[in-house]
């Protein structure tokens, strides 16, 4: 079939357009019409499509034919509209390739809501495609409000038309419940993914002129007891993404205040992970999403005074860790799963603790079953993956980079507290001894754990010392003749990590020439030269001489 002139096609499009005006509706016939003329319903849509941004000369209004075509022929129409307007939305509104200043373009409100409809239409339920482009639509025009300083009110405009969606949603009757779950879930995660772009946007979310949106998330993840356990579960999923931070969603102040200071979410979570406070138990199907939650806020905290929250919500935030302190000596993980979370919600919580205030420094320093429960191997000999899991959880609390606001004096001692305690829940034993018998282990995932303590180690000049002046019975330098003998370590993962533990020690800050001989430290350097591809067998008296 030839190919129309755009005047044939707006003259189609015109009789369509006065017909459907005319009695607010438009026949099978007048369809097919159109459709001969416009080479198809991809055509129609290419020719409709081609105007939807630009409303002030678009007589024949593009928007009201689509959602007509949509709502009366969706198996047709639903997915093209839905695939054509997302890839017209991410070429015209693509911040990183157009001159913004020229952009031209109308966003109306009849669209966002028009594309929010999609997003939860039922057809989508089955056909998933639609609800992503709408998804990936709305989201694309979010992030261009953003980036020209919310002039257009995107974002505001969505919240509103997601939070009156929402509450239609609930008031669905039971033989709809599962439809209307799979809706809300969409529409949790747009809010939380536009609520990533930036401060203004979650501010707007928890505002009531957007409808309270955030509101009703919470509700729907904190409210007890909860007649859809598991639509509770996978609304505190979609909260654990607030509190994830990366390099394409910094945390920002606003997201920071939210996870460390609301009364509510603080509340809901210390109900489920069976806070004491409120006399309830653990819940035996949502505690450990919750637990889970909890772990991402205290990371949050950690970094917390580099996003300047105010002392009001510090305090708030305090006040959720001895909860959560106590929460955890009544929690009796069972089975990998329950004990991998266990371990990090106590890292979190002790490094939380720690670089707050020095009471509550000194009080997570002094639980010794916390600790004990945490950094024990014994109790998880014949599982290298848990093993790896509670060294490197340890690392992490050690590792400098946590401790930038806080004195060096400060952050030696913490850690050098944790290493001694670490040695005590595993059999009173030196925690050197201990972490190099993990580091010789046949396991690959428990070596790696203990590879990445020992950089930690190696990072901090106080403990430094310690480790290569390390001996164990037979007043040999373990530690040294562990580190240079690197033809004990067969995999590349595990070289690389070995080479990061000599990179640490190296560091100028650390001047370790004098504390070992002048054959290992040449050694040493030679192996900075070539890499982490560098192997050599070492002499027992290499170390020693």
């Amino acid at each position: 079939m030839s190919m129309v002139s755009p005047s044939e096609a707006e003259e189609a499009l015109s009789a369509f357009a006065a017909r459907l005006k005319n009695e607010n509706s438009a026949s099978s016939s007048d369809l097919s019409i159109l459709e001969s003329k416009l080479c198809g319903p991809d055509g129609v849509v290419t020719a409709l499509i081609t105007k939807l941004w630009l409303p002030q000369i678009d007589p024949n209004n593009s928007l009201s034919i689509l959602v007509h075509l949509v709502g009366k022929y969706p198996n047709k129409y639903m997915n093209a509209v839905a695939s054509a307007i997302r890839h017209d939305i991410e070429h015209k509104f693509d911040t990183t390739k157009m001159d913004t200043t020229e952009q031209c373009y109308e966003v109306s409100d009849a669209l966002i809501l028009a594309l929010a409809k999609l997003l939860v239409a039922p057809n989508s339920d089955t056909q998933t495609g639609i609800a992503t482009d709408a998804h990936a639509g709305l989201l694309a025009l979010c992030k261009f409000d953003n980036h020209e300083y919310h002039k257009s009110g995107t974002c505001q405009k969505l919240f509103q038309h997601l939070a009156t969606l929402w509450k239609y949603l609930q008031q669905q009757q039971k033989d709809k419940i599962r439809e209307s779950s799979t809706a809300q879930m969409r529409i949790a995660a747009l809010m939380i993914d536009v609520c990533l772009l930036g401060g203004k946007e979650i501010a707007l979310a928890l505002s009531d002129d957007a409808g309270g949106i955030m509101k009703k998330l919470l509700d729907l993840a904190l409210d007890f007891p909860n007649k859809d356990p598991l639509l509770q579960m996978t609304a505190l999923d979609a909260l654990e993404g607030l509190a994830v931070e990366s390099k394409n969603c910094p945390m920002t102040t606003e997201r920071a205040e939210f996870l460390l200071g609301n009364d509510k979410l603080h509340n809901g979570l210390l109900y489920l992970i069976g806070s004491s406070s409120e006399d309830v138990q653990f819940d035996t199907i949502n505690g450990y999403a919750a637990l889970r939650l909890v772990t991402e806020i205290c990371r949050v905290g950690i970094l917390s005074s580099s996003h300047s929250v105010v002392e009001s919500t510090k305090t708030k935030f305090n006040a959720l860790l001895r909860s959560f302190q106590e929460a955890l000596h009544a929690l009796e993980p069972r089975g990998e799963s329950e004990r991998l979370s266990y371990i990090y919600a106590v890292s979190s919580l002790v490094a939380s603790c720690a670089t707050s205030t020095e009471e509550m420094s000194k009080s997570i320093l002094q639980d010794t079953t916390l600790l004990h429960g945490w950094l024990s191997l014994f109790s998880r000999s014949s599982q290298p993956k848990l093993k790896s899991s509670i060294l490197s959880s340890l690392s992490q609390v050690i590792e400098p980079a946590i401790w930038q606001d806080k004195e060096d004096a400060c952050s030696d001692y913490v850690s050098l507290s944790l290493y001694h305690a670490f040695g005590e829940a595993n059999n009173q034993r030196d925690p050197t001894e201990c972490v190099l018998s993990s580091a010789k282990s046949p396991f690959v995932e428990e070596r790696l754990g203990a590879y990445n303590l020992l950089r930690a180690m190696a990072s901090r000049r106080c403990c430094v010392r310690m480790l290569l002046l390390y001996k164990g019975d037979d007043d040999n330098s373990i530690f040294v003749e562990w580190l240079l003998n690197q033809d004990t370590e067969s995999t590349n993962e595990g070289r690389q990590a070995r080479f990061k533990i000599l990179e640490s020690l190296l560091a100028d800050v650390n001047n370790i020439e004098g504390l070992i001989s002048t054959k290992a430290f040449r050694e040493m350097q030679l192996w900075m030269k070539r890499g982490p591809a560098h192997t050599t067998a070492v002499p027992w008296n290499l170390a020693t001489e």
